[in-house]
């Protein structure tokens, strides 16, 4: 009589499931680094959505004297805007937007020239135009006196706005803000070359965050190509914050009584502390805060501790 043959054993089942499960792994991470290779502004629109998601908020957009404005919002409570710095765009503070929407009603707008806005060569943007535009914005979204904080650049902007509407702004914080001159003889200076490498790439990440975030080489090829796209416009709007009003506003700084934070990084080389310094001496309702180990973005940073600062200063 002859004997059946066994099947496979239930162990060496479980190891051919897992190799399979192994197998098919490897297959899809390899498919996803040959999709961000291949396309990584798709993946990083994606991760986006997902940070505005947790945030939650949806974009939108406005017109404002036939110009389109998109912009982020969500949220309730008093109305919070969040204005981006030079050469970045409204998902500059989704993250740090997380820990603020369930408390205010959070508004990011791209500033024009830059996110997802036109570049429109007849147009100006220096810091007075682009407080203007703000300023319309925020007519047309019928939002009354709100609360505004601005990194960078768009401290400049948030800055001068207050000047021109300081019945607009209930309170003012300005994040490692331009607008002065203290140790940078030329503010908005134009910019000599683009990014042209990998390597240079890192440089810059490494001068400008103190806690440097992990970034794919795709997301770097990416973004030096990018910095090449764009070079010529943003040496354009350098030249048109230089050349017009509001440029410089050591001056006329005293005149900002709106409470205000000057909330800085203590290792900012794009805007050194010595400029909160003389913006908490100008300003005379102002406190300052320095965040330890902390660059250029502390939103980007220091997401939750950037939204709490925020929060403490605004009860």
């Amino acid at each position: 009589m002859s004997t059946p043959e066994k099947g496979p054993s239930k162990k060496t089942s479980v190891k051919r499931k897992l190799l399979i499960a192994g197998i098919s792994v490897a297959i899809l991470f390899g498919a996803f680094q040959l999709f961000a290779r291949s396309f990584p502004g798709v993946i990083l629109q994606g991760i986006y959505q997902y940070y505005a998601y947790q945030a939650g908020v949806q974009e939108q957009t406005v017109s404002v004297d036939g110009y389109e404005i998109p912009y982020f919002r969500g949220g309730t409570g008093p109305t919070l805007v969040l204005v981006h710095g030079f050469g970045d765009s409204k998902i500059s503070f989704l993250q740090t937007a997380a820990h603020l929407t369930p408390y205010y009603d959070v508004i990011m707008p791209d500033v024009p020239g830059f996110g997802d806005t036109r570049q429109a060569p007849g147009r100006s943007y220096s810091i007075r135009t682009q407080a203007n535009t703000l300023k319309s914005f925020l007519d047309k979204l019928n939002t009354g006196p709100v609360f505004l904080a601005g990194n960078s650049m768009g401290g400049h902007i948030i800055a001068a706005l207050t000047l021109m509407e300081p019945n607009k702004v209930s309170k003012l914080i300005l994040m490692n803000a331009a607008g002065l001159r203290v140790d940078d003889p030329v503010p908005y200076k134009p910019s000599q070359a683009p990014l042209r490498s990998v390597e240079e790439f890192d440089q810059y990440i490494q001068d400008t965050f103190v806690q440097k975030p992990y970034i794919p080489e795709s997301f770097k090829l990416h973004f030096v190509s990018n910095s090449q796209k764009n070079f010529d416009w943003l040496n354009r709007i350098r030249s048109d914050i230089r050349e017009g009003d509001d440029y410089i506003l050591n001056d006329r700084a005293a005149m900002i009584e709106t409470q205000t934070m000057i909330l800085w990084g203590d290792s900012d080389t794009v805007v050194s502390p010595a400029h909160a310094q003389v913006w908490s001496r100008l300003l005379p309702n102002a406190i300052l805060i320095i965040l330890d180990e902390t660059g250029h973005s502390p939103q980007y940073e220091r997401p939750e501790d950037t939204a709490q600062v925020i929060r403490s200063f605004l009860l």
